[in-house]
């Protein structure tokens, strides 16, 4: 998940963000979006209900999703 945060507020969300269960990795990035987020999950529930937690922080102004499957 790529993250583009309120001015002022990357800090604050990446720690708020590694206390998601499911969230492997939360990093910085200094171009178009300010975090990226690695979440893993054994059923699409949990991963959805990560991500959803996510998105319920405030202070997002823009995220972009991807989903990978390992076969």
């Amino acid at each position: 998940m790529f993250i583009e945060c309120a001015q002022g507020s990357q800090n604050d969300l990446l720690l708020r963000i590694r206390e998601i269960p499911g969230v492997e990795y939360v990093y910085k990035l200094d171009k178009t979006y300010d975090l990226v987020v690695k979440v893993e999950s054994d059923s699409i529930e949990k991963f959805t209900l990560a991500i959803s937690q996510i998105r319920k922080l405030g202070h997002l102004l823009n995220t972009d999703t991807m989903v990978g499957f390992k076969s």
